[in-house]
């Protein structure tokens, strides 16, 4: 479902570019920002061997500049947002109009400010009717800065750690002892908590050896991951906020997350709209039967549990087969 604004707003693209980083006055390699994904990342930086107190990103907006002159917008302005979930930050950086449509200027990250994974996209606010600060358009994809990768990729693994859940040190599990696993989507990052206290399961994921072994390890593997891909959908989800009436990207893994699972649940509907859908839906209280539906789907594929689950039945045929001709 589209998002509906009371007052006329942009309809051409709004495109954000970071131009230039550079760690305390000192420019980054280019192979540190991909303009593909969107991403500039910025683990283990030489420039300042890890002792960095501010980065400086040189950005610049483009909108249709005849749309703009042409609408009902009076004193156009634009802001560069940058947020950081996992530190409470939101910060706006007013940029200086370049031209008509295009704007540019300095966003500034500061250490003691940014953990994990921090997002920059553009806003453009302007007098609609006589009254200021209208929200008339923004980027429709923003920039995430990675301070956890040294390459720029759309994409971050879930962090994996075992744990003896029956241990008296692992207070917060103890209500989960039986349990083989748990996904932890409430931290700063996602994860998942394997638990070796469960006879047997350590050796099957990481150390399988007869076939036997490696047909259960398939099956386990897929259903821990379709879980993990449900958990985290579910935390992004209700992650998402509305900013005068428009579903917003939560920014960080959440926003990771939905992106590569929504064309997935909503293969007819553009990735915007199906965010408004979706968070519409949270907001109004629906079942979610239908979301559900999607979701199991969605999870499988990422998970491959049907090609998973194939393999192993054709594998445990054989082997069944194979102990019938001896």
């Amino acid at each position: 479902m589209k998002t509906v604004f009371p007052y006329r707003i942009l309809s051409g693209d709004i495109s954000l570019r970071i131009d230039q980083v550079a760690v305390d006055n000192v420019p980054i390699g280019l192979e540190r920002i991909s303009d593909r994904y969107q991403v500039v990342a910025l683990q283990d930086l030489k420039e300042s061997r890890q002792r960095w107190a501010d980065i400086r990103m040189r950005v610049s907006v483009s909108a249709d500049g005849a749309e703009l002159a042409a609408g009902p917008w009076e004193d156009p302005l634009c802001l560069a947002v940058v947020t950081n979930q996992r530190a409470n930050v939101y910060q706006a950086f007013r940029l200086r109009p370049a031209g008509l449509g295009r704007w540019v200027g300095e966003v500034e990250l500061s250490r003691d400010e940014h953990v994990g994974r921090s997002q920059i996209t553009a806003r453009i606010v302007a007098s609609v009717g006589g009254v200021e600060g209208r929200l008339v358009g923004s980027a429709e994809v923003p920039w995430n800065v990675d301070f956890e990768t040294k390459r720029p990729t759309p994409e971050r693994s879930i962090r994996i750690k075992w744990l003896d859940f029956t241990d008296p040190f692992n207070d917060h599990l103890k209500e989960y002892r039986d349990d083989p696993w748990l996904i932890d989507s409430e931290a700063g990052e996602p994860v998942l908590y394997l638990n070796s206290s469960v006879d047997g399961l350590q050796g099957v994921l990481e150390n399988a050896s007869t076939p036997e072994q490696k047909l259960v390890r398939e099956l386990l593997s897929a259903q821990v991951a379709s879980e993990a891909w449900n958990a985290m959908f579910n935390a992004a989800v209700y992650a998402c906020d509305v900013v005068d009436g428009e579903a917003q990207w939560p920014g960080g893994w959440h926003e990771d997350v939905l992106r590569r699972m929504i064309p997935d649940l909503y293969p007819s509907l553009s990735p915007e709209d199906a965010l408004a859908e979706l968070v519409e839906g949270r907001v109004e209280g629906e079942n979610g039967g239908d979301l559900q539906r999607r979701l199991m789907h969605g999870a499988g594929s990422h998970a491959r549990k049907s090609r998973k689950v194939s393999t192993a039945l054709r594998d445990l045929r054989r082997m069944a087969s194979k102990k019938e001709k001896a």
